[in-house]
């Protein structure tokens, strides 16, 4: 269900020394009702990437990532984000990766529809020998830890988990 795709453009990264993220990498594509939509990527310490999307139509929008878009696209819209993720990770094969599954209007922050099935998901698609799998259901949040890079950093987890209650004002 999860296995096509729309064919992306990586529209380039910036560097935001006034920003939290070391890079924003932005990526665009059209759908099949030939509406744009905006992956938005942000690159932090540890090789840690946050995965964000939204209909470019919502972009003025506070509240662009909790919009619906009504067209019922959501499997290949969905899959597109996590092939911009793949092809993050075979550009550093050390990526770990984060999201948060956000709430629709009059849905709790918590446990939200969208972060249930990012979860599974996830689970399918990304093997546990590569990668460990964190769930923060209280905030809706997901960690995709790296094992290879885990190795690399002593307490890598404490260290995302910490740097998502900083800029994501969460508390895990």
């Amino acid at each position: 269900m999860f296995d096509t795709a729309y064919k992306f453009n990586y529209q380039g990264h910036t560097k935001t020394p006034t920003q939290p993220y070391l890079k924003l990498h932005k990526f665009s594509f059209k759908c099949r009702f030939n509406h744009k939509y905006i992956i938005r990527v942000e690159e932090y310490e540890y090789k840690v990437f946050v995965i964000k999307f939204y209909l470019k139509n919502h972009e003025q929008s506070e509240k662009k990532y909790q919009l619906l878009s009504g067209l019922n696209d959501a499997a290949r819209v969905i899959a597109t984000s996590i092939e911009a993720m793949i092809w993050l990770y075979k550009k550093d094969n050390l990526s770990s990766f984060g999201f948060i599954g956000a709430n629709s209007e009059n849905e709790d922050i918590g446990n939200t529809k969208r972060f249930k099935l990012y979860v599974r998901i996830m689970l399918n698609l990304f093997s546990p020998d590569f990668f460990e799998h964190n769930e923060y259901q209280t905030n809706s949040a997901y960690l995709l830890l790296n094992k290879q890079n885990s190795e690399e950093y002593d307490n890598l987890q404490k260290v995302i988990e910490e740097l998502f209650i900083k800029y994501y004002d969460m508390s895990l």
